[in-house]
């Protein structure tokens, strides 16, 4: 009797923990489960589901779902525009982008109706959800134009609120007739059509110089002293060389940053100390999880560790003008551009403006959130000042707008091996009450100045020229 009731309790227990791995699964973890991108589950669910759409901010359709005798299509208007960004959905290729990650709201299954859930239960047929996109179709347009025939991205934000106004990576695919052409896509290694360049890491070069600038600004150095560039300096043994090894002359702060000069930042980078340096660099998200719709990959300073806890002089040098082991994401440089702009203040950046139910009510909406205080307002504005200074006369001069005050930082960062530089363009603008910041980047395109700021110019231009508050 007694081994009779111990198999019963064994099975009686063993129900229990079968029942709170099914409660765990199927309740808890159900929504994770339905994100995961190796689920079908949602894709399947489509021959019954259709498919909401998605819009830009103004209201134009950017993916929607056609029925045609029967059968239901996923089209993309824009082509090649949104892309990687938008992705793909299909039953053969499963799906990726803001197809994958917004599938969960785009068929109606996150914070389902009362009509969804009940259509869902009896596996009814039904609508999902639109989602519209902070994305401005015309600011799109033009990065995407802009940068065609290239590699790299543009990343466009508003500094305010955090709102992604452009996200551009070329070269792109068309994501139209995929399952037909995957073959073809997958098959260029050369320029990685997938590839989601704004997210990629790459070497600063000198935007990085902002960041340093944090640095040098807390250390208490008199930003108003001369220094005297000679167009290279020694520290520690290592040669620290101007572009082209330009000699500067005397110059200040506010002429240090607007001459991009090396020397300059790698003296008093050093000078500042590496507690300094990675603490600012930590407070503008170095080492940190960027909180977003899409995964990006953490910008680091040094190999092996996101934020390590002391630089070697050597290492710190070549750090303080984005060399060295220093990685960062276009997407992460608009960010810090955007932090200084909002007077110190890195908004929380967000894809999704708000989602409607079949019957077109709000069931979700952004609201926006600070994500990382990384400089004071005082410190911020002398940044800025120094990125005026850039535009006004200085190696930002190309991205300058008539009439507009345009504050801006160029880069040449060298990724290693006999290739030419990589081209970086940050700016915000107007200076005095930013409504937009930028990142451009040019895989070996030269020069910031030459490649990326032109680039910039046009976006900036287009964005400024509507009116506040205007869809």
């Amino acid at each position: 009797m007694r081994g009779v009731r111990r198999v019963a309790l064994g099975m009686a227990f063993s129900f229990f923990i079968l029942s709170l791995g099914l409660v765990y699964w199927q309740v808890i973890q159900a929504d994770t489960l339905l994100k995961d991108k190796a689920n079908r589950r949602l894709i399947l669910m489509e021959n019954r589901v259709t498919r909401g759409g998605i819009f830009d901010r103004n209201g134009e359709i950017i993916a929607q779902t056609q029925t045609t005798n029967g059968k239901k299509e996923r089209v993309y208007p824009k082509g090649e525009m949104f892309e990687p960004l938008l992705g793909y959905s299909t039953v053969k290729l499963a799906s990726s982008g803001l197809e994958g990650n917004l599938a969960d709201w785009l068929v109606g299954v996150k914070k389902a109706t009362p009509t969804q859930a009940v259509q869902q239960l009896f596996a009814l047929p039904r609508q999902g959800n639109d989602v519209v996109l902070t994305l401005d179709s015309r600011l799109q347009s033009i990065a995407y134009n802009a940068l065609k025939g290239k590699m790299g991205a543009v990343v466009a934000l508003d500094p305010r609120t955090g709102e992604v106004l452009a996200l551009v990576s070329q070269p792109s695919f068309n994501p139209n007739k995929l399952e037909a052409n995957w073959a073809d896509i997958i098959s260029r290694e050369t320029d990685r059509p997938l590839e989601h360049r704004y997210f990629s890491l790459f070497p600063p070069g000198s935007t990085m110089k902002v960041v340093t600038s944090a640095a040098i600004l807390r250390s208490g150095i008199n930003t108003t002293d001369l220094y005297d560039c000679k167009g290279s300096t020694v520290i520690n043994g290592q040669v620290i060389s101007e572009q082209n090894d330009k000699a500067h002359g005397w110059v200040n702060y506010n002429m240090a940053l607007a001459n991009s000069c090396n020397t300059y930042f790698a003296t008093f980078g050093v000078q500042a100390g590496d507690k300094n340096f990675l603490t600012a660099a930590e407070r503008f998200g170095f080492g940190q999880k960027i909180p977003f719709e899409l995964n990006i990959p953490m910008s680091s300073i040094s190999k092996g560790t996101d934020i390590p806890t002391k630089l070697t002089t050597n290492l710190l040098a070549a750090s303080t003008f984005g060399q060295g082991e220093v990685l960062v994401s276009p997407f992460h440089m608009a960010l810090i551009t955007a932090g200084i702009a909002n007077q110190g203040v890195i908004m929380t950046p967000h894809l999704v403006e708000r989602v409607l139910d079949p019957t077109q009510n709000v069931i979700f909406q952004q609201k926006p959130e600070p994500w990382l205080t990384a400089l004071s307002k005082e410190e911020a504005l002398k940044i800025t000042s120094g990125m005026v200074t850039a535009v006004i006369d200085g190696t930002a001069a190309p991205g300058a707008i008539p009439n507009v005050q345009v504050a801006a930082k160029t880069g040449s960062a060298e990724p290693g091996g006999n290739v030419p530089t990589h081209g970086w363009y940050i700016a915000f603008a107007p200076a005095e009450a930013p409504r937009i910041a930028i990142a451009v980047i040019v895989e070996h395109g030269g020069t910031g100045g030459g490649a990326a700021a032109p680039i910039a110019r046009q976006i900036l231009q287009a964005a400024l020229s509507q009116k506040e508050g205007v869809k």
